[in-house]
């Protein structure tokens, strides 16, 4: 039995540009995907909500409804940040 309270909310530091790039993984390159059929539907569950809250977060940050050429630029900024982040383990 678990004593922790799984309800509770964390504090989570992430950049615009890393929750960018996030919430476009979730939203255009899993969805649908068969990694994401394959979870059950809890899993499937968690990964909508992840995606739902990433999205709100960038709506409340400023970042939506752009242009497809806009958007693009700013993918390819995101994705340059997120190549000079450190992280623990880099298998590259």
């Amino acid at each position: 039995m678990t004593t922790e309270d799984l309800t509770r909310e964390v504090p989570l530091k992430i950049s615009l540009g890393h929750l960018l790039l996030v919430w476009d993984i979730l939203a255009n390159k899993l969805a649908g995907s068969p990694v994401l059929e394959d979870l059950g539907d809890d899993e499937q569950r968690a990964m909508a909500a992840l995606q739902d809250l990433c999205e709100n977060t960038l709506q409340a940050n400023g970042i939506a409804g752009r242009p497809k050429a806009d958007w693009d630029r700013l993918l390819q900024a995101a994705k340059t940040h997120v190549r000079r982040m450190p992280i623990e383990y880099d298998n590259t």
